[in-house]
């Protein structure tokens, strides 16, 4: 989930779409690799010590030791990597290194056999961290002989201001594929909070988002439910679970499950634009 613009509910969705994912009977990852640590207080967890097991630790070769102590256990199929007390020291200590694309890629290229999915929880801004995280979406063979296969969904508010901070991801990830010469695969924009009471503006940037190249793979609308869910810290399947809401991301996490989006692939000479 990644879009510089904070408040676009990547957070929310974050949660959502893995809670979906668990109910296929799926085992899911959820990774907050945002310094503020929104997921981590999402769901009532403690962050990770600043001393000992972390994932910027591990992510850095500071700290190696059995996967279980890195991780939060919401349920039967769903943990999460929790953020950590000094998690905001990760990107400036990650430009130092070589290969700092790659870091979390190779975390996660560990974990292929544990969990059949992993989604990423990205900061609102531009710089190592998300480049990292970017990078993790891309096809790949791991070294165990498993194939990844990643893709970015970009949430966004039906808002003005949501167009130009489309603008500036899609940069990046074409700065991105440029640099190391890779393909990612973008599967969609996912509208959140949308509300046609809202007026013009709302309507027609839906309808924008919805012509854009790019598509549109779901709507979520702007419902008391879902800010209920969050101040409850309960994924919104299980506080509302006939809602139509909750519908929505399980119907993208089934698509997703079957590969049914195929998404739009970004490379050094296929660039999509805003």
């Amino acid at each position: 989930m990644a879009n510089q613009k904070g408040g676009v509910g990547k957070t929310t969705s974050t949660i959502n779409l893995g809670r979906a994912l668990s109910e296929l009977g799926r085992r899911v990852l959820l990774v907050d690799f945002d310094p503020q640590g929104h997921l981590t207080e999402a769901i009532g967890a403690p962050a990770a010590p600043a001393e000992g097991a972390n994932l910027a630790r591990a992510l850095l070769g500071q700290w190696s030791g059995e996967l279980g102590d890195l991780l939060h256990k919401v349920s039967d199929n769903l943990f999460v990597l929790c953020t950590s007390d000094d998690m905001f020291l990760l990107e400036p200590q990650m430009y130092a290194r070589t290969g700092r694309e790659q870091l979390l890629s190779r975390f996660l290229d560990a974990l292929t056999d544990v969990f059949d999915d992993v989604v990423i929880d990205c900061p609102p801004s531009l710089g190592a961290i998300n480049d990292s995280a970017l990078v993790a979406t891309r096809r790949r063979t791991t070294g165990g002989h498993s194939e990844v296969t990643g893709k970015i969904i970009i949430p966004v508010g039906a808002e003005d201001s949501s167009i130009r901070a489309l603008r500036l991801l899609l940069r990046q990830v074409r700065t991105l594929c440029e640099a190391l010469n890779i393909e990612l695969n973008i599967a969609g924009l996912l509208v959140n909070l949308y509300d046609a009471r809202r007026g013009k503006v709302a309507t027609t940037t839906l309808e924008a988002f919805k012509n854009h190249p790019l598509g549109v793979v779901e709507v979520i609308h702007d419902r008391a439910k879902v800010r209920d869910s969050w101040r409850e810290r309960t994924p919104l399947m299980d506080y509302a679970p006939d809602s139509g809401n909750a519908e929505a991301f399980r119907n993208l996490a089934r698509r997703l499950a079957v590969n049914e989006i195929p998404g739009t692939t970004a490379g050094a000479t296929t660039a999509v634009t805003a």
